[in-house]
């Protein structure tokens, strides 16, 4: 496993195992409405590297090591970059959705983990994603559009639990992150629908 990759993945089990064993599970929490108001800012940092449980982390791990060794042998710092602006880009968007509704809470780096699948499909378009229901690949630039899609659509029918905001957010992020690092941008995934029409 790649140095950052590694440290990252091991971050990410300190803060989530720290959690868990929190008397104060809230000091993890990322709460909108407090963060408007100035307060909750250690939940905020906190928030994204803990998880909500194993199941959670595993995922999350699984897809960061998966994606995160591709992109950190490109660059280290598009790694780090993806990682940190996905994770603000994916709060930004949680702000501005959620921030009137002082019940609402979340943590998790899936924020972060989806601009670094983003980010390395922009780099990597050949790329195929795997899913662990379907006994083929989906091609990253056709896996790109329907992550997008459906973080929209989830967004607006499952209103609590999952917070398809903080998705969405790191997703567009990772996709402006790699249209400006990688060397022909969008080019190829602009290049792979163009095909269907041809």
């Amino acid at each position: 496993m790649s140095i950052i990759t590694a440290f990252l993945v091991v971050l990410n089990f300190v803060v989530t195992l720290t959690y868990f064993h929190k008397d104060e599970p809230r000091e993890f929490l990322f709460y909108p409405y407090q963060l408007r108001r100035g307060k909750g800012i250690r939940g905020w940092l906190y928030a994204h590297f803990s998880h909500g449980g194993w199941a959670h982390f595993l995922f999350n791990m699984v897809a960061l090591y998966s994606f995160g060794q591709g992109l950190e042998m490109v660059s280290p710092t598009a790694l780090i970059v993806t990682y940190v602006v996905s994770g603000l880009a994916a709060d930004a968007a949680v702000m501005l959705m959620r921030s009137n509704d002082p019940h609402y809470a979340c943590l998790g780096a899936s924020g972060s983990i989806s601009g670094v699948v983003l980010t390395t499909i922009v780099f990597f378009p050949n790329i195929s994603v795997g899913l662990l229901l379907l006994p083929i690949g989906i091609p990253g630039p056709l896996f790109a559009v329907l992550y997008i899609g459906l973080s929209l659509y989830l967004m607006r029918v499952t209103p609590y639990g999952i917070s398809h905001e903080a998705h969405l957010g790191g997703a567009v992020a990772g996709l402006i992150i790699g249209a400006i690092m990688a060397p022909l941008g969008l080019s190829p995934l602009l290049d792979y629908f163009i095909g269907f029409l041809r």
